[in-house]
């Protein structure tokens, strides 16, 4: 088996959850320029923290004092209607037959949480990582790599998918192969990754 083990980012691969971020920043910052589409496309696989750092030097004097408490609040509420399995993921994760884990810029409990609201975590009950755990962001590669070395596999045994340039960005410089997602037709290009439109494509590609 040429990767024994496929590490899965979560928000925009396996959920879609992007717009739920979106849609809280834009409640939680009330003067916040840029449409809900506009801001999921800019901030698609940013680290929260780079996020607030970005739309302070664009936008200076526009985040309230309470904008992070306001954020995770709006964020916990609108993520039950919001949050939604990605297209055919039930059919991949199904069929897959290799080791697979989830390596996420997100908390380990968030992850949990949109596994439960999208009804796939029968399929994680172990082997999900966070960047909490090695303080450490993609593009970082320190993530990716620990969760090779979690599951005792190889970076080049490996196989990500993401769905961000930040994400394959860290992967590449853990020197793990890539696959990235790709259903909104971006314009992301980047040497030796392969692209798909659809999850279920992975299945093809792993035969």
């Amino acid at each position: 088996m040429k990767h024994p083990l496929i590490i899965f980012d979560m928000d925009g691969t396996l959920v879609q959850s992007e717009e739920c971020a979106s849609q809280a920043l834009l409640e939680a910052i009330p003067d916040l320029q840029g449409s809900l589409d506009e801001l999921t496309q800019r901030y698609r696989g940013w680290r929260l923290a780079e996020v607030f750092v970005d739309i302070e030097s664009r936008q200076p004097g526009c985040i309230p004092e309470d904008c992070l408490q306001r954020y995770r609040e709006r964020e916990a509420i609108l993520a039950h209607s919001m949050i939604t399995p990605s297209v055919g993921v039930e059919s991949l994760l199904s069929q897959l037959r290799h080791r697979k884990c989830i390596a996420s810029n997100a908390s380990i409990e968030k992850t949990r949480r949109s596994l439960q609201i999208c009804g796939l975590s029968h399929h994680f009950d172990s082997d999900i990582f966070s960047a909490y755990q090695v303080q450490a962001w993609k593009p970082d590669p320190a993530l990716f790599l620990h969760a090779a070395a979690a599951c005792r596999a190889e970076p080049e045994q490996c196989l990500v998918v993401e769905d961000s340039e930040v994400g394959l960005r860290a992967a590449q410089a853990a020197g793990i192969p890539a696959v990235f997602y790709d259903p909104h037709g971006s314009d992301i290009s980047m040497a030796g990754v392969t692209r798909i439109t659809a999850l279920t494509d992975l299945l093809d590609l792993l035969a």
